[in-house]
């Protein structure tokens, strides 16, 4: 699905990410773990093309290295940024229509945005009003509504649980978990609360200081006493 080779980026003269090989497939939930400042958001922002970087990116086979953000949008993927910017004097209903922006095929979205609302019924409920008055938990679910309304390939989610409740942070996970079994979607999560994230993840990865210092699939970070007490508690 996405391979990166040597990805690197930089911000001005600043490095924030060093030489980052990963490979993600099809249909599975990746999730990177790391502190503050670690790099995982430029991470996301590389894929997009948001930054200036090194290195390859291909997705689906096809080098888009050099593509800008749009024609990668365009190949299909989507990102729930952090804080979810939404526009907030916007309807629930526009927020979701223009996740469909780039799409031709009008009567599909329009089924589309209904099948949303079944799965998300409060954004049903909520349909005609304004995105500000939400609560977090209905915001975030707006915004990966607005994203899946893309039809993407793959899903960048960038701390949806910030900001959040713990039941509704339970809420959102279990359904990013239950879209990506249904549609095939894969998914990156960038995530600070590690237990939560692992727990719908396939596979992990850990940066420190924009530098992998481990990935591979989730049991065998959980069997590690080292990586188990810094990510999660020890337990």
């Amino acid at each position: 699905m996405i391979q990166l080779e040597n990805l690197s980026a930089y911000y001005g003269r600043v490095q924030s990410l060093r030489s980052v090989s990963m490979k993600l497939e099809s249909g599975r939930i990746y999730s990177v773990l790391g502190a503050n400042g670690a790099g995982k958001t430029t991470l996301m922002r590389s894929i997009l093309g948001l930054v200036r970087s090194t290195g390859t990116v291909r997705f689906g086979g096809e080098d888009i290295s050099a593509l800008p953000t749009h024609e990668r949008i365009r190949r299909g993927i989507a990102i729930v940024p952090e804080n979810r910017r939404l526009f907030a004097d916007f309807t629930v209903g526009e927020n979701l229509r223009i996740g469909a922006v780039n799409r031709n095929d009008r009567e599909q979205v329009e089924a589309d945005v209904k099948e949303m609302c079944n799965t998300f019924p409060i954004l049903g409920q909520r349909f005609t009003q304004a995105a500000r008055t939400l609560s977090g938990g209905e915001g975030q679910m707006l915004a990966l509504g607005r994203a899946l309304l893309s039809n993407p390939k793959l899903l960048l989610l960038d701390e949806p649980s910030v900001g959040l409740m713990p039941i509704a942070v339970s809420d959102i996970f279990k359904m990013v978990a239950k879209i990506s079994a249904k549609k095939g979607l894969t998914v990156l999560l960038v995530e600070q609360n590690a237990k939560k994230a692992l727990q719908i993840a396939d596979y992990a990865a850990i940066l420190e200081l924009g530098s992998i210092t481990f990935q591979g699939d989730v049991e065998t970070l959980k069997s590690d006493d080292r990586l188990q007490a810094a990510y999660l508690g020890g337990h």
